[in-house]
């Protein structure tokens, strides 16, 4: 019975310590005010791995709208990025990044 245990916590450490705990995209988020004096967001999202699919951006747990033409799902090479600005009026406070590889989030003050 010992034996099984210690294997099954090495079989669960191993498969454990293979997670990947660095996102694989950079997320930028820039706050900006457009003509009329009213803030709105862009988010740069930027591959940092060979590739990643990019399925969804989530401002402020959903409260901004992305414009029709956000241009996501987006597969990314290493060093490509997409650009997706969200309707005004908004202000970025946290920025969640759907991947293929795992959500991500940053947040802002």
């Amino acid at each position: 019975m010992m034996k099984k245990t210690i294997i099954s916590l090495g079989i669960i450490f191993t498969l454990s310590a293979c997670g990947n705990s660095e996102p694989p995209v950079n997320i930028e988020a820039y706050n900006k005010i457009n003509g009329w004096g009213v803030k709105y967001v862009e988010v740069k999202v930027s591959a940092i791995v060979d590739e990643a699919v990019v399925k969804d951006i989530i401002v402020n747990r959903g409260n901004c709208t992305a414009s029709s033409s956000a241009g996501i799902p987006k597969t990314l090479k290493f060093g490509e990025s997409v650009l997706v600005p969200f309707l005004a009026p908004c202000e970025a406070s946290q920025v969640d990044v759907v991947t293929d590889k795992g959500d991500w989030t940053e947040t802002y003050q």
